[in-house]
């Protein structure tokens, strides 16, 4: 494991602690089961750090966790429609078939809202690129 990705597990890991709302000595010791042994002054230090950090991760999750998670519900939902396709083609009753049908219909008003989104998504990432780019001038 590499130095910066044991510091992101033990950030992860002091957040951890902070959302279960450990005391001092609940989360030191939680962290030494854990593998990171350290002093409470440290592990204060640390908490301290990542609660003054609280905006910038909101603004890191809104920048790129979002769309992360917009772009995997769009996949979930088209690897969802091709099973579908995949079990309406396999199927050799009609009555099932017609209800297989009727659920990939019902499935479309889903993809096309994100794909909507995804239209608003990218209209606002570019009036902020360009507002951006606007203030550096």
């Amino acid at each position: 494991m590499t130095p910066k990705s044991r510091d992101k597990d033990l950030r992860l890991l002091i957040i951890n602690t902070i959302a279960t709302r450990m005391s001092r000595p609940e989360a030191k010791q939680y962290l030494d089961s854990k593998g990171y042994e350290m002093s409470l002054k440290q592990y204060d230090r640390i908490k301290k750090s990542i609660i003054a950090d609280r905006h910038k991760r909101i603004n890191e999750i809104a920048n790129t966790g979002f769309i992360d998670a917009h772009l995997e519900a769009i996949d979930t939902f088209i690897e969802i429609k091709r099973q579908m396709w995949i079990q309406y083609h396999a199927e050799t009753h009609p009555y099932k078939k017609t209800e297989i049908l009727t659920q990939i219909a019902n499935l479309q008003p889903y993809i096309n809202e994100y794909y909507s989104a995804t239209k608003d998504v990218m209209i606002s990432k570019t009036k902020e690129q360009i507002d951006t780019e606007v203030d550096k001038t």
